[in-house]
């Protein structure tokens, strides 16, 4: 193998620097290529820790580079996306291979390239408080019933709009927090064939949350986002279905059950997370940003994926 750094294929100057200049900060030499060409090219001398594409350079020759980039040990292969390209959303989750989609402009564009660049190096990917600032206060709920949703969601938007926030903020972080937990408690839990048993059962309905239904419920605002964490300690939720959910490009085609409530959840925030340990917890982490006016809002959302590293033994 060759030697280990950071790949940036992208064929804009500025952002090619600006990127570089974050990335460094993380002691890896940062390697800069044009073009896909040019970063296969480069990658016959590299062993990336981490690939960061153009988005808009979608295809098979895209597929090709990462393709090229596991076979010289990369783990994880990321895409900036520019706010206005919206529609090459779903051609970039048809791919299966873009886990990581980060598409605001500069300084949030910093906040979540260092982030997410931090969590897929370490490994370390659990936890809402790596996306709010040091100090912020957490709110945390154990869901005992499945009735305790209505409530909490209610509470939620109540404590919302009494820090300050807009009503559109808290009639969000509602809908945001609803569809999580929803899903938590009746897409999340399988049996030992996989079947997912409450799925089809009503909405409404009580269930008790023995030890391992109970879903966790934390959130917080650090006045440039309000978190929502909701977390099962199933680990059921999968990268390929999560891909195929956030493609839909209307939520009414997105079938029933946690394909649905993904789909309309990543439609109400700033930046959708998943941090999955398979068979073990999902936890969804969703971001309202909270600085900007409705108009000032991005027309397409960042999403991360990270799926937790097999122990070596």
């Amino acid at each position: 193998m060759g030697s280990t750094s950071i790949l940036i294929v992208h064929p804009d100057r500025k952002t090619q620097r600006t990127v570089q200049r974050i990335l460094g900060t993380t002691g890896y030499r940062v390697d800069i290529a044009d073009d896909l060409d040019q970063g296969t090219r480069l990658l016959a001398h590299l062993s990336p820790v981490l690939v960061v594409v153009d988005g808009a350079m979608a295809g098979r020759a895209l597929m090709a580079l990462f393709d090229a980039a596991k076979g010289r040990g990369t783990t994880a292969c990321m895409t900036l996306l520019g706010m206005q390209a919206a529609a090459q959303i779903p051609a970039l989750l048809d791919l299966g291979a873009v886990t990581n989609l980060l598409v605001h402009p500069m300084p949030v564009l910093g906040e979540e390239l260092t982030i997410t660049t931090q969590k897929l190096i370490r490994g370390d990917l659990f936890g809402v408080e790596k996306y709010l600032l040091w100090g912020t206060d957490l709110h945390e709920t154990v869901l005992v019933r499945s009735s305790q949703r209505a409530e909490l969601v209610g509470e939620l938007a109540e404590r919302v709009r009494a820090r300050g926030q807009s009503a559109r903020v808290a009639s969000m972080a509602m809908l945001v927090a609803d569809e999580l937990i929803s899903n938590a408690v009746h897409n999340a839990p399988v049996d030992a064939a996989g079947a997912h048993y409450r799925k089809d059962l009503p909405r409404d309905r009580e269930l008790p949350l023995d030890e391992r239904h109970r879903v966790r419920l934390r959130w917080g605002c650090d006045a440039r986002y309000l978190a929502i964490e909701v977390t099962d300690w199933f680990g059921s939720l999968d990268q390929n279905a999560i891909l195929a959910a956030l493609a839909r490009s209307d939520v009414r085609q997105a079938g029933s059950g946690a394909g649905m409530g993904l789909a309309l959840t990543y439609r109400s925030c700033d930046q959708l997370v998943f941090n999955l340990a398979p068979g073990k917890r999902s936890e969804i982490v969703a971001l309202i940003d909270v600085r900007y006016p409705p108009s000032e809002r991005s027309a397409v959302s960042s999403y991360n994926v990270f799926v937790e590293r097999a122990a070596v033994s």
